[in-house]
């Protein structure tokens, strides 16, 4: 990477309002599709509520299942996404949802029936168990993966079913794909297409170790708790949260985004190198979740997928590269890149180390060993972030993992926490925006990662250089005045750098909605107290490592 020096430039402000429109467009269900409720039977007497949606006379189909705690019959949940107060976002604002086609009878992150039954599917939507008008045992404690037999099991010995059922959904749709398809999978699962999920760090800010308190609060308290069956025991477990992906061996679509850091890119990306299937696929883009999960191409690759594996057409989903990514310039401008594993081979891991005396990242260790001091209080000061800034002076792609290195030095606390951005400058100084979280947020930057220090501890199994892991499950004070090692993981990413734009990377203790957040979902619960020391220079050498991915491939497009 050829750099040069560059002095801090001002960030613009974020503009919410123009990025953000609400762009839905719901059409009748065709009247040739039947929508039928049906109830099924478990292993232990508990009778699930399903809708199926079918045509009626028709060949047996292969099925297309999922299931939902949102309550399988609230189609009209999309709408809670539009601004105060006909949304229930905290804030107001509205959310950025892509371009969105669906039926009217396609619930929140589920397969519209109105797309895949026409084209020789059965839709199945289930109630989990206690929510909506699903039966439950929860104080048995049923394990996630019977209830998954049980359901597929009864479903392949539907008339209507051909013998054959896949899986697909969004986010908590897509974690029930990570339980029903565990080794050993039902005899009938051929495949699934999890889109864009979480698997070992759960949501409420996940595996930094800051605990994230509105978003987990919104969801239970606006989508959960509405949708309990009033006349059941009540809800069994959503998920389990150390579910373990290397043990599934069924093909797999996987999507991972660049644009979901606080919710689903790290763990998704993980998923899909862990999974022990030899049929898999990695479908990434740098969009919103919804409007690529039922955007035009995106549905026919889901439909090639699912055309091989579970109607057996070889001709189907043939000569498909193993990863395909979205290398952003912006929020709309891409390049569409493919390759055949993540991280991408070939991939050159460069350091760049801090220099906190002229605020810059250097190709060569600084000379002079410099500290500068970060408060916990000051939350929003931009004076109370250190910046250092890197001019590039050739075309250059970023994509993969970033992990950062800091020696830290904490005042007066055994504990601190790090939020940390890297962001792009262009050539007039301006912040170039990214979509960087579940919807709220289309002002994010190119990356980002946090940690608090006492969760510093990493899996030595599971760790690199470039991709530190942290054991999340451990718990290790500092001592004030000594000077720590600390790896930041930061969220995978992709981003392409011109000549004369800036590189920047932002360390601060704080972070509030507005600036690197989806604004209107997202508080953490931060350490408020005391202040802490960057040192950077030959004794301790923070350093940036980067991705950099030499050759330009793929072709430029704009959404």
């Amino acid at each position: 990477m050829n750099t040069t020096k560059t002095s801090a430039l001002t960030l613009g402000d974020p503009n919410y309002t123009t990025d953000h429109p609400f762009d839905l467009a719901i059409y009748p269900l065709p009247s040739e599709i039947l929508l039928e409720e049906v109830f099924i039977e478990m292993r232990d007497g508990v009778r699930l509520a399903a809708n199926v949606f079918r045509v009626e006379g028709a060949e047996p189909a292969p099925v297309i299942v999922t299931s939902t705690p949102y309550g399988k019959d609230n189609y009209d949940q999309w709408n809670y996404f539009r601004d105060a107060p006909i949304g229930n976002v905290p804030g107001g604002g509205g959310f950025y949802l892509g371009q969105v086609r669906i039926s009217d009878r396609t619930a929140f992150e589920a397969p519209d029936p109105g797309y895949w039954v026409p084209r020789g599917y059965v839709v199945v939507l289930v109630d989990h168990p206690g929510m909506g008008r699903s039966q439950s045992n929860p104080a048995a404690d049923p394990a996630l993966e019977d209830r998954w037999h049980d359901i597929i099991d009864w479903l392949a010995d539907q008339p209507w079913c051909s013998g054959s059922v896949g899986m697909s959904g969004v986010s908590a749709l897509c974690a029930t794909q990570w339980i029903a398809a565990k080794d050993p999978a039902p005899r009938a699962l051929k495949a699934i297409i999890p889109w864009e999920d979480f698997n070992e760090s759960g949501p409420g800010g996940g595996y930094g170790g800051i605990p994230e308190t509105s978003f987990p609060h919104w969801l239970k308290s606006q989508w959960i708790a509405p949708n309990i069956n009033p006349d059941g025991a009540g809800p069994e477990r959503l998920f389990a949260w150390n579910f373990d992906t290397s043990k599934i061996g069924i093909p797999a679509l996987i999507c991972a985004s660049f644009s979901d850091q606080e919710l689903h890119t790290w763990d998704t990306f993980d998923a899909f190198t862990r999974i022990a299937s030899k049929a898999k696929w990695l479908y990434g883009h740098r969009r919103q979740k919804w409007g690529a999960f039922y955007g035009k191409d995106e549905l026919e690759c889901q439909k090639g997928f699912l055309d091989r594996f579970l109607k057996g057409d070889d001709s189907a989903f043939q000569n498909k590269p193993a990863v395909r990514l979205e290398v952003n310039e912006d929020r709309f401008t891409h390049q569409v890149v493919t390759a055949d594993n993540w991280p991408l081979p070939g991939t050159s891991y460069e350091a760049l180390f801090l220099d906190a005396e002229s605020g810059t990242l250097l190709t060569e260790q600084p000379s002079a060993s410099v500290t500068k001091r970060v408060s916990a209080l000051e939350a929003g000061n931009r004076d109370n972030s250190l910046t250092f800034d890197l001019k590039v002076e050739s075309p250059t792609s970023l994509v993969g993992h970033m992990a950062l290195r800091l020696f830290v030095e904490t005042q007066d606390s055994n504990d601190a926490d790090i939020f940390v951005g890297v962001e792009k400058i262009d050539v007039l100084g301006n912040k170039v925006y990214f979509f960087s979280s579940s919807g709220g947020n289309a002002n994010g930057p190119a990356t980002r990662g946090w940690l608090r220090l006492s969760k510093r501890k990493l899996k030595a199994e599971r760790s690199t250089e470039w991709r530190p892991v942290l054991d999340m499950a451990s718990s290790s004070p500092v001592v004030p005045g000594h000077v720590t090692e600390v790896n930041i993981p930061l969220m995978p990413s992709g981003t392409k750098f011109h000549p004369g734009e800036t590189l920047r990377l932002v360390v601060q203790a704080w972070s509030i909605p507005g600036q690197w957040e989806g604004g209107e979902t997202r508080q953490w619960d931060t350490i408020k107290k005391g202040s802490y020391r960057i040192h950077t220079g030959p004794e301790f050498p923070s350093r940036l490592l980067v991705p950099v991915i030499s050759r330009n491939v793929g072709s430029r497009s704009q959404r």
